[in-house]
């Protein structure tokens, strides 16, 4: 029942999202990613910890970006949590990032 009333709010607040707030910065994204993710998936995706999901493989990646954001605020096994670290937007931001690794 958590996970789905977090997916709901998840939903409709992406929803709610005018297109103005919801542009996606890349750049930001980026910096984002070298800053809090880089040291464990690695700069070019490919992961420097073990049992990491390789990026550049897309592993882990097949999720809606809610799912997504939902396990950067929760974190998951080793990785921290971002909740508080890191704004809804912010994540969208990596999150899109990450996608445009190869």
């Amino acid at each position: 029942m958590k996970t789905y009333a977090l997916f709901t709010a998840s939903a409709l607040w992406l929803l709610s999202l005018s297109p103005q707030a919801g542009a996606i910065d890349l750049a930001r994204g980026q910096r984002l990613y070298n800053l809090h993710c880089a040291s464990c998936h690695g700069i070019t995706g490919i992961p420097m910890m073990p049992d990491t999901p390789n990026l550049a493989m897309r592993e882990g990646m097949n999720q809606p970006d809610f799912m997504l954001m939902q396990t950067l605020k929760m974190g998951k096994k080793a990785m921290p949590p971002y909740f508080g670290i890191l704004n809804d937007q912010e994540m969208l931001d990596v999150i899109q990032y990450i996608r445009t690794i190869r």
